[in-house]
């Protein structure tokens, strides 16, 4: 279990994988993070979603672009479910891992910069912010859990979670002598120059959103600069803060729940459907509980 739920709330699904499963172990949680139908958050769930999305929008993709997510998806149907119990979900993993980072290097060197794109990176690092931030607070809660003698354990989880963040490499060239929980969320979080962590994701979304601003792709001083703005001035106040005095556990709710509501309220924002279903005076309720 300490090795296994975590993963699921990782991804932000616990709730739902406890609707239709007892307990995580090594054969629950792999089949329903990869190829369970019960999951639409699954890796196949999303790579079909995102074959879909961009077959919608083919005219407006390089070619390029288009045929790697083809790919991707092509081999992934390919691959046996069976091979998961057969063979462990490792090399399935690596091979979506490279699929994922081609179709991103493809995005950067083919793409003009233009709405499209800035959508794209607006989504994908507001993504990652959420993601990041779970990663630091699955392995803050694993932490709670240990007996208090069991360092080892304790910063061999640490460790891992860098391999988890591709950070392993990255951390050691900032703060190599000092290999601590402490030091490695922090660096998770706050580091502003790795583009894993809080800090530059959420300086990210508010680049993007400035910059569909000046493209007049969404209206000028909307909700979720507000949002995107505050949540940088969150991680910039924790940065300037001795780190064993700062709240982490306060902090990373506080982050999960920006996250939240800046996208809430791009949907508001930059889809005229959320607006037509939501009457007026909810709406604005709705927007003002967003900047609270």
């Amino acid at each position: 279990r300490l090795v296994w739920e975590p993963l699921v709330r990782i991804a932000g699904d616990y709730e739902s994988f406890l609707v239709t499963h007892r307990r995580a172990d090594e054969r629950s949680v792999p089949w329903f993070l990869t190829f369970g139908r019960d999951n639409p958050d699954s890796i196949v769930a999303c790579v079909k979603r995102a074959r879909e999305n961009a077959r919608s929008v083919r005219d407006r993709l390089p070619t390029e672009v288009w045929e790697g997510i083809n790919d991707a998806w092509l081999e992934l149907v390919e691959w046996p479910p069976e091979r998961i119990t057969r063979d462990g979900v490792y090399p399935f993993c690596q091979g979506i891992r490279r699929s994922s980072y081609l179709i991103l290097g493809l995005v950067e060197q083919t793409m003009r910069r233009d709405e499209g794109w800035q959508f794209m990176r607006l989504g994908r690092f507001l993504e990652r912010a959420g993601r990041s931030t779970r990663l630091v607070q699955a392995h803050q809660a694993s932490r709670a859990t240990l007996p208090d003698e069991d360092d080892v354990f304790d910063l061999h989880g640490w460790r891992a979670l860098l391999g988890d963040a591709a950070a392993h490499e990255a951390y050691l060239q900032v703060d190599a002598a000092a290999l601590s929980p402490e030091s490695i969320s922090r660096f998770l979080l706050l580091d502003p120059r790795f583009p894993r962590s809080v800090a530059f994701c959420l300086g990210e979304v508010e680049s993007a959103i400035d910059d569909l601003i000046s493209m007049d792709a969404i209206a000028a001083n909307p909700a979720p600069l507000v949002l995107a703005r505050t949540a940088r001035d969150m991680v910039d106040a924790a940065a300037r803060k001795p780190w064993g005095g700062l709240e982490v556990g306060d902090l990373i709710e506080r982050l999960l729940a920006r996250c939240t509501s800046i996208d809430v309220a791009l949907a508001e924002s930059c889809f005229l459907a959320s607006y037509e279903r939501t009457p007026i005076g909810q709406h604005a309720q709705a927007s003002r509980q967003a900047q609270n």
